[in-house]
This record gives C-alpha cells, structure tokens and sequence, in this order.
C-alpha cells in the first residue's frame, strides 16, 4: 500500500480511504498543529510532525473503527485476486510507515520502539490474512525510514521475526529505502557537483551503514531484502554521482532496488540504471561487481554442483547492442547465450568439473565490450 502522510485530511492523499480517516476521533489539536502553517507542496514530509496525521496513523495501528480490520480484508482480496498472477513480484504492505503518535507516546521516535510496538502486531495480523489465501507470494514488510542505519531493540527495525512468524522466513522480504539525508536537507544543484564532505558523510558514512544495518537484520531474521526506493532525483551529474553509488553498494550487499521516479526522456539516468548483473548464482558469491564506465562485469563465486540449474547473467543491449560484448570464465566453467532471450548469458559447471567432482571449486565470470 503506498502512502505519504497517510491522508488527504492532511492535504496528502487517500494512503488510507477517508471515510476511514473520518470514522477517526479528532487529535487533541487541529492540523496542522504543532506547524504554524501546512507545509509546502515541496516539503510535504513535514506533514508526519502534524499531530493529525501522527494520530491517524496510531488510530489505523490500535484497529479503531475497526482500521486493522478493514486493512486485513483489502489485502486478504488484493491476494485472492492476484495471487496466481506470474508477473506480482510481492505484497508491500505499507510504504514508509510512520511511527505513530509521537506526542503521546515520545519513545515511538526510536525505531526500534516503533517497529515492536505498532509496525510488528500490524504486519503480523495482515499476513495471517494474506497468507489464509496466498501461501506463496512474497511479503514486503518496511520499517520507519530510519529504522535501517543501525542495530539494537531501540534504534534498529524493532522487528524480531517475519510478517507471520519464522515459517515465513523464504516468503518475507524486509522493504526499505535510501536516500541521503544531508542531500534530502541541503540539495545540491543538478548541474552542480557534491561536496567533498557531504559525499563523505553519504558515502562513507550513512550509506554504508544502511546496507550493513540490513545485512545484520537478515542475520537475525532470515528471509530477504529489497532496496524498493532511491534515486528520485533528475538526469543531473549531482543524482548521476547518487546512482553510482548507491547502485554499486546493491552489487555488493547483493541487494535487489528499484528506482523511485519516472526516467522515459532522462538518457543520463537511464544509461545508468542499465547494468550488467547476475540475476540468479549456482553457488555462494564471492564478490559480484559491474563498473560502468569500462562497461566492466566480474563475478567469483563457489560452484555448488548439485544446482542443477545455471548461473544467470543479465546483459543490458543499450550497453552491448548486437552482443558486442566478450565472456571470459575460468576452466571451471562454460558459457552460453539463452537461446530464448539473447540478453542472458547462462554459465554452468565444465566437463572437467563434473567428472572430477571436486568439493570447492571458485568460478570466476567477466563480461567485457568488444573492441
């Protein structure tokens, strides 16, 4: 379900219907309150400070009127209609939930606190309705944004199993998204570069602590993750050097992302955001990279022969139109291109291989353009 500021009762729009917003008891104060004034379209995320909106969200997780009710019944349909479709990759349940009425209840501004006390019960009942009609679909549960730059019982997701306990382990994905927050606070111009500093404090600091803050989440309990928003910039050099990195930290964490944001007329972003990448390892990786600007690919991984089926790397043909484009692995394995998708190179276990069976083998793939 996405959602921003839950409600156009908050001059948002309906993340929620409004006529359940309405069935709601009024905030202690009117909206905008504590804000002087609504905030700019441009600044519309000042809008979760408001006491009614912080309100409404703490009303939908206590099921008033009936919230979580109604909520599980419109998902309970959403997967009795589309679960047998192919093409649904998942459910995610709410898009960047708020904590919850904050102004009562300050330790809610800890993520941990306010994914154990609202988010957990909320997603757990939802699954239970999903899954009475879909046991196979993925499940996308997200904590409050800034619940994925650390660990611990008050400052990391507060999350302490999957959406509908741990049997749901390979069927739950933990949904989050990244964006700078120096970058969201002070914007650099597009045509503009980032400072020194600033990149330090994405690149080396926040960013990193993000995906590293998910690795040690899915440790503890298990499933998948997904990097389901970041970007949402323009074709600029300033979101071009966001998009480098970020997407370069995804092959190393061996993270699935999405882009947030509409690219049809942005060639930049787009060039971008067209990568070479395994999409499916027969095997445990090793390290798994694509450098864009030598339109460079390298995969090592341990081969695991009892896969039977092959390693599968994705070969974008905006980059390397017509196959121009050389495969180098090592003895131990062999290559071809799918016969019913030329985009995809398949690589498996050589001759050789199979016939020695050795325990650990490492296989290495690199893609390179042809000159």
């Amino acid at each position: 379900m996405h959602q921003d500021v839950l409600s156009s009762r908050v001059q948002s729009y309906d993340g929620i219907p409004a006529w359940l917003y309405d069935k709601f008891p009024a905030p202690a104060h009117a909206y905008p309150w504590p804000l002087n004034s609504a905030p700019p379209v441009g600044d519309w995320f000042f809008g979760y400070i408001t006491e009614a909106c912080s309100h409404g969200f703490q009303c939908l997780y206590d099921n008033v009127s009936g919230a979580v009710e109604s909520m599980s019944k419109f998902w309970r349909l959403v997967a009795k209609t589309f679960g047998g479709y192919s093409n649904v990759l998942g459910y995610e349940l709410i898009n960047e939930p708020w904590a919850g009425n904050y102004i009562a209840n300050p330790f809610l501004i800890l993520p941990g606190i306010a994914g154990s006390t609202n988010l957990q019960p909320l997603y757990d009942k939802l699954a239970k309705a999903i899954r009475s009609v879909d046991k196979k679909t993925l499940i996308f549960y997200e904590p409050v944004t800034w619940g994925v730059r650390l660990n611990g019982k008050y400052v990391g997701t507060g999350f302490t199993h999957v959406p509908g306990g741990d049997s749901y382990r390979d069927r739950s994905v933990l949904s989050y998204h990244y964006y700078c927050i120096v970058l969201s606070l002070d914007p650099v111009p597009g045509n503009g570069t980032i400072p020194i500093f600033e990149r330090v404090l994405c690149d080396d600091i926040e960013g990193p602590a993000v995906f590293e803050s998910v690795r040690v989440d899915l440790l503890r309990l298990g499933g998948s993750a997904f990097l389901t928003e970041f970007g949402g910039c323009d074709d600029s050099p300033t979101c071009d050097e966001q998009l480098r990195w970020a997407l370069g930290a995804a092959d190393e964490f061996y993270q699935s992302w999405a882009y947030w944001g509409a690219v049809r007329d942005q060639k930049t972003t787009i060039d971008r955001l067209a990568r070479v990448y395994a999409r499916a390892i027969a095997g445990k990786p090793i390290l798994n990279m694509y450098v864009p600007e030598r339109r460079y690919f390298y995969l090592t991984y341990y081969i695991d022969t009892t896969i039977n089926e092959p390693t599968e790397i994705f070969v974008p043909n905006l980059h390397f139109p017509k196959a121009s484009y050389n495969v180098t692995v090592s003895d131990t394995l062999k290559w071809k291109v799918d016969s019913t998708n030329p985009n995809i190179v398949l690589v498996e276990p050589s001759d050789q291989l199979l016939r020695n069976g050795d325990a650990v083998i490492i296989g290495t793939v690199e893609i390179n353009p042809k000159m």
